[in-house]
């Protein structure tokens, strides 16, 4: 049986978890780069070429 899903807030917010010092600051900055980056549409790789490096060709 498949547990029940955790609410988005609660695996954001850490609960009780003791959470080291600066590791927010460097979640909410790693995350707030790759949503610039995936923005940046031209500096993505194409997906073809993606596929092609994996061995996935169409």
């Amino acid at each position: 049986m498949k547990p029940a899903p955790v609410p988005i807030a609660e695996k954001l917010d850490g609960g009780d978890i003791a959470v080291e010092r600066g590791y927010e600051s460097w979640k909410r900055a790693k995350i707030e780069a790759a949503l610039a980056q995936a923005r940046d549409r031209d500096a993505m790789i194409p997906a073809e070429e993606v596929w092609r490096r994996l061995g996935f060709e169409r």
